[in-house]
C-alpha cells in the first residue's frame, strides 16, 4: 500500500510517502540536485511541459521566446481579478486549475516512478488553513480534491485534502514519540510561513481511541489565524509578496522613470533574489547580528562599505544593489505589521482559555516555525522576540530532529496521516446553515457550527437554540439565503445570496405540496461541505427518508458573493 503526503506550496511542492514496511516517513527526490524541494514552477513551450527544477532553469536562462512560465498557481486557485491573472500569464485555455492539474500530474507520476509503483492508495495534500478564513479561498480544497481524483493512477476515494498546519503538527507529534518513547499530550503552536501565506494554528495533541478502539495520537486545531488573501495584485502575505516588493523598491532606486512589469526579467532577476536569500543566511545572520536590524543603524553612514550592500541583482541589463537597509524597510514595512498581529491574535487567545504559552519549563507546550519563509532572519527574530525564546527552553525540544526537517514537516506530517498512523479530529471549519427570517430578525441557527466535532459525512439537521428541527416554509419552495460564520463568535455571521441556478435547484429538491422541508448538512474528509434537504410532514412531524445532496463545491459560482452582508444576533437569541 502507498501512501502519499504532499506539501503544494506557492514556491516550492515536496513529496513523501509511508510505507507500511519501513514505518517511516520519507521526503522524495525527484530531481538531480539531490533536494526534496520542487519549484512550483510549469513552463509551456511548443506544447511541450516542464515542471519543477527544469522549469525554473528554462526559466532563468530566457531562452525560448515563446516559452509561457507559470508560478504561484496554487495562490491563483482563489483568484477573481481577471487583470491579475492576464499579468500572471494566466488565459482561459491555460488557467490556475489546469497548470495546477499538469504540475501535480506530472510530480506524482514522478513519485511513482521512483518509487516502482503504478498506483496511489492514500493520497493527502495540505492546503492552508487560513483558506478556510475567507469566502474566496474556501473553493481552494474543493478544487485541489477533485484535481487529485481526476488521477487514473490514484484511488479516488483515498484522497483527502488537509490543513497544513494539522498535517505539519502531525509530523512533530510523531517526531516526539520518536525522541522520547512515549505520544505526546498538549499543546502544539505552529507558525508556517510560506510562500504565500501565513497560518498560525493552536493544535491540541492527544492520546485516543478510534471507533475500533485502536489508540493512537489524533489532532484537534483549537484557533486558527493567518493571512494570505492576494490583495492590490500582490501575492499572499508571505515571501513571494516580500521578494517581489524588495526587489521592486530596489529597482525604483535605480531606475526611478521605469515602469516595472512582471514579464521574464522580472522574474529572472526575482530567482537570482531568492537564490541569494537561501544560500546566504548564515552572511544574513551574521550582518543583522552585528549591525541590528534598525534601518537607521543600517544607513550607509554607519555601516562599512563592503558591508551595506546584500548583493546586486541583473535586470535587463543593469546591476540593482539591494542593501540590507532596504531589506529591513521592506520587511518593516510589508510584513512586521501582519505577523505581529496574527502572533497577538492567537495570544490573547491562549490568555482568554488561561494557556501558559510564556512557560518556558512546561513540556506539554510546544512552539515551532515551519515553512520556507520561517528560515529568514527577520522572521525568526521577530518571532523569537515576541515569545522570549532561550537557550534551555522546553517549548522547542523533542520535536525537530533536524532544522531541514522543518521545511519538509508538512509533507512528511501528510503521509503520516495518510496512513492513519496519526489521525485529525473531525471538527466544522466553519458554521453555516440557511437563513431564517421571521418580520422582526433574523435568527443566527446553523447546521454545523464552527469547530464542532463531527463524523465526516455524517448529516447534521440545523435547529434553532432549543434544539428543534428548523423547518423551512414556503409555498413556492425557494430558500432565500445562507448564512455562514467563519470564526468562534457566535453573534456573527455573513449572508450569502444563492444565483439563479442554484436557486431552482433548491426550489426541485423540496417535493412535496406544502413546500415544506427540514435542511441538515455534511462535510467529508476533504473539507467539502453538501446540503441535504428532506421533505418534512409538519402534521406527523416525520422527516423524509431519501434527502436530496448539493455539494457546495464553488461557492463563487453558487452564490452573488457581491451582496455578503454581515448580519448580527440579537441579545437573548
Amino acid at each position: 500500500m502507498l501512501c502519499v503526503g504532499i506539501d503544494f506550496g506557492s514556491t516550492y511542492t515536496t513529496v513523501s510517502i509511508y510505507r507500511e514496511e519501513t514505518g517511516v516517513p520519507e521526503a522524495q527526490t525527484l530531481s538531480e540536485g539531490g533536494t526534496p524541494f520542487i519549484p512550483s514552477v510549469l513552463t509551456l513551450s511548443k506544447g511541450q511541459i516542464r515542471v519543477g527544477r527544469e522549469a525554473k532553469s528554462m526559466s532563468m536562462m530566457g531562452r525560448k521566446k515563446d516559452m509561457q512560465t507559470f508560478r504561484a498557481f496554487k495562490m491563483m486557485l482563489a483568484e477573481e481579478n481577471e487583470d491579475v491573472l492576464m499579468d500572471r500569464g494566466f488565459t482561459v485555455e491555460y488557467t490556475p486549475e489546469t497548470i495546477t492539474e499538469s504540475f501535480l500530474e506530472n510530480v506524482l507520476k514522478q513519485v511513482l516512478h521512483n518509487v516502482h509503483e503504478e498506483k496511489i492508495d492514500h493520497l493527502v495534500v495540505g492546503v492552508p488553513e487560513i483558506w478556510n478564513s475567507t469566502l474566496t479561498t474556501i473553493d481552494g480544497r474543493s478544487r485541489l480534491r477533485d484535481i487529485c481524483r481526476s488521477f487514473p493512477f490514484v484511488d479516488k476515494n483515498g484522497v483527502q485534502i488537509v490543513s497544513e498546519p494539522a498535517a505539519a503538527s502531525a509530523f512533530f507529534a510523531y517526531n516526539f514519540r520518536q525522541m522520547v518513547g512515549e505520544n505526546f499530550n498538549g499543546k502544539l503552536l505552529l507558525v508556517d510561513y510560506g510562500g504565500g501565506t501565513l497560518d498560525i494554528t493552536l493544535n491540541e495533541v492527544e492520546v485516543r481511541s478510534d471507533k475500533n478502539g485502536q489508540e493512537g495520537m489524533e489532532i484537534r486545531i483549537l484557533h486558527r489565524t493567518g493571512a494570505g488573501e492576494n490583495e492590490h495584485r500582490q501575492i499572499g502575505k508571505a515571501s513571494i509578496v516580500y521578494m517581489e516588493s524588495l526587489l521592486e523598491a530596489a529597482i525604483r532606486q535605480e531606475l526611478p522613470d521605469m515602469p516595472i512589469v512582471h514579464d521574464s526579467n522580472f522574474y529572472r532577476a526575482l530567482d537570482a533574489l531568492e537564490l541569494q536569500l537561501q544560500e546566504c543566511t548564515n552572511i544574513i545572520k551574521s550582518v543583522f547580528d552585528e549591525y541590528g536590524t534598525d534601518p537607521d543603524d543600517l544607513a550607509e553612514d554607519e555601516m562599512d562599505e563592503d558591508d551595506f550592500i546584500f548583493t546586486e541583482i541583473p535586470y535587463k541589463g543593469m546591476m540593482v544593489a539591494i542593501s540590507y537597509q532596504l531589506m529591513v524597510e521592506v520587511y518593516n514595512d510589508i510584513i512586521r505589521d501582519v505577523f505581529d498581529e496574527k502572533m497577538e491574535e492567537v495570544i490573547q487567545y491562549m490568555k482568554d482559555k488561561n494557556i501558559d504559552y510564556m512557560n518556558r519549563n512546561d513540556q506539554s507546550f510546544k512552539i515551532v516555525l515551519v515553512g520556507g519563509f520561517g528560515n529568514y532572519y527577520l522572521v525568526k527574530k521577530q518571532m523569537t522576540d515576541k515569545f522570549q525564546f532561550s537557550s534551555s527552553d522546553e517549548r522547542q525540544k523533542n520535536i525537530i530532529r533536524k532544522r531541514e526537517d522543518c521545511e519538509k514537516a508538512i509533507s512528511l506530517g501528510a503521509a503520516l496521516l495518510a496512513s492513519n498512523v496519526l489521525r485529525i479530529r473531525n471538527t466544522a471549519p466553519y458554521s453555516i446553515g440557511i437563513r431564517v427570517r421571521d418580520e422582526e430578525r433574523i435568527s443566527l441557527t446553523y447546521g454545523l457550527h464552527y469547530n464542532q466535532d463531527i463524523d465526516f459525512n455524517k448529516v447534521y439537521m440545523q435547529r434553532d437554540a432549543y434544539g428543534n428541527l428548523v423547518v423551512m416554509v414556503s409555498v413556492t419552495g425557494d430558500i432565500n439565503g445562507f448564512i455562514i460564520n467563519l470564526r468562534d463568535d457566535d453573534r456573527y455571521a455573513m449572508e450569502m445570496y444563492p444565483k439563479e441556478e442554484i436557486r431552482k435547484r433548491l426550489k426541485q429538491a423540496i417535493t412535496n405540496t406544502d413546500g415544506t422541508a427540514v435542511i441538515g448538512f455534511s462535510l467529508d474528509s476533504s473539507g467539502v461541505i453538501s446540503l441535504h434537504i428532506y421533505d418534512y410532514d409538519i402534521f406527523t412531524e416525520k422527516i423524509g427518508t431519501k434527502g436530496h445532496v448539493i455539494e457546495l463545491t464553488n461557492f463563487r459560482e453558487l452564490f452573488d458573493m457581491q451582496t455578503v452582508k454581515k448580519v448580527y444576533k440579537y441579545d437573548g437569541i
